[in-house]
C-alpha cells in the first residue's frame, strides 16, 4: 500500500490505482521515486511538495520534491527523493574531529540538525570502523557519506508511522553467503533472471597524494604519496583537502594519519564490478534485504563472488510488478583460483 501525507504530517491519503511506479533505495546513497497518478479531484489533493510517500509494503518512505500536471496526457507525475535527503537541508557549521566513524558521523549529525522538523537519531550500534578525519562545510549528507562508504556502513531514514518520525539510522547488513540461511544468485541454477554484470573502471585509482600543512611557524606544506603501482598500471589522484597538523601530534604521527586518510581513499576508489538482477518480489524484505553480503556465481563467465546489496528498485506498470537488485561493489574471484579483486 501507498500513502502519502502531506507536508505538516496532520493527515493521509491512500493511493490506490497509480499508472506507474519505479521507488529505488540504495545503502549509502540518495533513492528517488516517480509515481505517475491519473489526474481527478483525489490525487490532486492527496500532492504537495514537500509531503511523504510511504510504501508500508517494502517500508521505503520518500519527501516529494516536485509534481507536474499533464493535462494532454491526464496525469500527475510526482517525483520524489528518499527521506535521508532532508538532512541535506542542513549545512556542516562547526569543525568536527572523526575518529569513531559511527559515533562521530551520529554527532555530527545530530549537532546540525538545528530544529529540523520530526527527525531524530536511531540508536547506536556500536560499531567499532575507526578513521582520522575532520568534517567542516558542505551539507550534511553529502559530506557523512563518502566517509561511511569506507566503512560499508549504510544510511537510512526509517519512517515511524506510529508516532510519524524520520528516524535516521546507520547499519549493516547481515552476513547470508554461509550456513542454512544463505543466497546464493546464479543464472546456472535459475535464481539470477535476467542477470546483468557491468564492470567499470572510470573510478578507479591506486595511487593518491595527500597534502598537509605542518605545526611550524613556516606553516610548512607537504605531500604523501599513498600506493605503489607503476608505469602504465598507475592510477593517480591528487586529493582536493589539506590537512593541518593538530597540536598534540608529532610529525611522524601527522603523515602515518595522512597515509591512513589516502588509503581509506583507494580503499573508495575501486573498479566497479556490479551485479544486477530481477528476484521475486515476495523474498525481498523477508529472505534478504538491502545492505545483506550474499553470494552471485556465473559459470558462464567464470566468476563468483561475495556482494551487498547495494540497491532496490521496485517497479509498477501495466506489465505488472518487479523487484531488481544492485549486488554492488564485490569481492571478484575466478572461479577455483585466488583473488583478483578485493
Amino acid at each position: 500500500m501507498i500513502i502519502v501525507y502531506n507536508k505538516d504530517l496532520t493527515n493521509f491519503k491512500e493511493i490506490n490505482h497509480a499508472l506507474s511506479i519505479q521507488m529505488e533505495e540504495h545503502y549509502n546513497a540518495i533513492g528517488k521515486a516517480i509515481i505517475t497518478l491519473p489526474i481527478d479531484d483525489y490525487n490532486i489533493s492527496a500532492i504537495e511538495n514537500g509531503g511523504i510517500i510511504y510504501d508500508t509494503v517494502r517500508d521505503m518512505s520518500f519527501v516529494i520534491r516536485n509534481h507536474k500536471y499533464d493535462t494532454a496526457r491526464v496525469t500527475i507525475t510526482v517525483n520524489a527523493y528518499t527521506c535521508n535527503r532532508l538532512l541535506n537541508k542542513r549545512a556542516i557549521i562547526q569543525k568536527n574531529t572523526i575518529s569513531n566513524i559511527e559515533s562521530g558521523v551520529r554527532s555530527v549529525v545530530e549537532r546540525n540538525l538545528r530544529g529540523l522538523p520530526n527527525v531524530e537519531i536511531g540508536e547506536s550500534n556500536g560499531f567499532e570502523d575507526f578513521t582520522e578525519t575532520m568534517l567542516y562545510g558542505g551539507q550534511v549528507l553529502d559530506e557523512i557519506m563518502p566517509i561511511l562508504e569506507t566503512a560499508k556502513i549504510g544510511n537510512r531514514m526509517r519512517w515511524d508511522a506510529d508516532r510519524r518520525v524520520h528516524v535516521f539510522e546507520l547499519y549493516k547488513g547481515r552476513d547470508l553467503t554461509e550456513g542454512i540461511h544463505a543466497v546464493v544468485f546464479s543464472e546456472e541454477y535459475k535464481t539470477a533472471k535476467d542477470l546483468v554484470i557491468a564492470n567499470d573502471d572510470s573510478v578507479f585509482k591506486n595511487v593518491v597524494y595527500v597534502p598537509g600543512t605542518l605545526k611550524d611557524d613556516a606553516e610548512t606544506e607537504i605531500v604523501v604519496e599513498v600506493g605503489t603501482a607503476s608505469g602504465d598500471e598507475r592510477f593517480e589522484k591528487w586529493l582536493d583537502r589539506s590537512f593541518r597538523q593538530n597540536e598534540e601530534e608529532t610529525e611522524s604521527q601527522f603523515r602515518e594519519r595522512l597515509k591512513q586518510i589516502g588509503l581509506e581513499e583507494i580503499a573508495r576508489l575501486v573498479s566497479r564490478h556490479t551485479f544486477s538482477v530481477s528476484i521475486d518480489t515476495k523474498e525481498y524484505g523477508t529472505t534478504y534485504k538491502l545492505g545483506d553480503l550474499v553470494s552471485c556465481v556465473s559459470q558462464r563467465f567464470g566468476v563468483e563472488l561475495k556482494s551487498r546489496i547495494t540497491s532496490v528498485k521496485y517497479t509498477l506498470d501495466i506489465s505488472g510488478e518487479k523487484i531488481n537488485l544492485i549486488l554492488g561493489e564485490p569481492i571478484l574471484t575466478a572461479l577455483g583460483e585466488v583473488k583478483l579483486i578485493g
